[in-house]
């Protein structure tokens, strides 16, 4: 029989092992895990008994990127590089509909115009690693480094596009200013009537929907639960469970296109209690056309430069800039942060 557990020499399964008072075993230790007899010995054991290692390396728990791609104008005709890039906007002549006399010639109308300027700004961080951790760490340090690098790339970026539309106005060259369109209250929570009535003040100011024909609306899990809580006659859930083949799934937890707007949930919102109901044109990003430039953030690898050559770098840099584009086409609904109950 195996050898069993408990008090030396006392209801010990198998055969008994009797150990003279000068013998000494050679154990893993700790000794907190031994017997008092007979004597123990761990000098051994703490040499080449030792923890182990995951080589993998795990990164924080990470929300994914949104907002840049719906900066959907983007200035790809510019006249010359410049540090900020100004929009033109001219308004469409009113209606016409007296008729005409027929001996008198009309009078002409004015095409009014304004302008929006978007600035560009530089944007990067970088990682510098020592000759000595590169040569003596048990994992690769350089594509760790590249990688974390890499996503804070896009990370930062993404929330620059986010604060961007956190904008309550939009400032026209011409000093006029629009505004963004607000509803709900730090107490309401995400419902249907807050989407029919984004959706139509969207509808009624003439703003597109997106490629899709859909209006987006970003919204943080809270008010994804929101959503998912409304069990009224007219709310999403008691909908859904009664439509099944509609593409929305109660099982899987997903809210998909409801009122004819495509939610997305997202967690890199800061606050948690605002989400962002836009049509097509509402976000506008500007850059660099010039070599080495682009759209995207792009990776820097420095070179060595030190007299000994020990320290490495790698970083992100970016020249870009954000704003609301039409504030018509963009409406922050404000809800409450915390669960609504069934």
């Amino acid at each position: 029989m195996p050898a069993g557990t408990g008090t030396p020499a006392a209801n010990q399964n198998g055969p008994y092992i009797q150990y003279s008072p000068t013998e000494i075993v050679t154990a893993a230790g700790p000794l907190s895990i031994n017997a008092p007899a007979p004597i123990v010995d761990i000098t051994l054991g703490s040499q080449f008994v030792t923890k182990a290692y995951d080589l993998a390396i795990y990164p924080a728990l990470r929300p994914q990127l949104i907002f840049d791609q719906f900066a959907t104008v983007r200035a790809n005709n510019t006249t010359h590089r410049g540090g900020s890039v100004r929009f033109s906007f001219v308004d469409d002549i009113a209606d016409q509909t007296t008729p005409l006399l027929e001996n008198i010639d009309v009078d002409s109308v004015t095409l009014n115009s304004k302008a929006l300027t978007v600035s560009m700004r530089e944007y990067g961080t970088a990682v510098t690693t020592t000759n000595l951790i590169r040569g003596t760490s048990m994992i690769p340090i350089d594509p760790l480094a590249a990688e974390r690098v890499g996503y804070n790339a896009g990370k930062s970026i993404d929330r620059l596009a986010k604060v961007a539309l956190d904008a309550a106005t939009v400032t026209y060259d011409d000093a006029t200013t629009g505004t963004v369109t607000q509803l709900g209250a730090s107490t309401s929570y995400m419902s249907s009537f807050l989407l029919q009535t984004g959706v139509t003040t969207l509808q009624e100011a003439n703003v597109r929907p997106f490629n899709s024909g859909e209006y987006v609306l970003v919204v943080a899990p809270r008010q994804a639960q929101h959503l998912k809580a409304d069990t009224a006659d007219t709310g999403w859930r008691y909908l859904v469970s009664r439509t099944p083949g509609e593409g929305n799934s109660i099982y899987l937890g997903e809210i998909g296109t409801y009122e004819g707007v495509r939610i997305v949930v997202n967690n890199n919102l800061g606050a948690s209690n605002y989400a962002y109901l836009m049509g097509a044109e509402a976000l506008a990003k500007v850059y660099s056309d010039s070599a080495g430039f682009g759209p995207d953030p792009r990776v820097v690898v420095s070179p060595i430069v030190d007299k000994l050559k020990r320290f490495a770098s790698i970083g992100w840099y970016h020249l870009v800039g954000y704003s609301v584009f039409r504030p018509e086409a963009l409406i922050r609904i404000q809800t409450t942060s915390s669960l609504k109950s069934f």
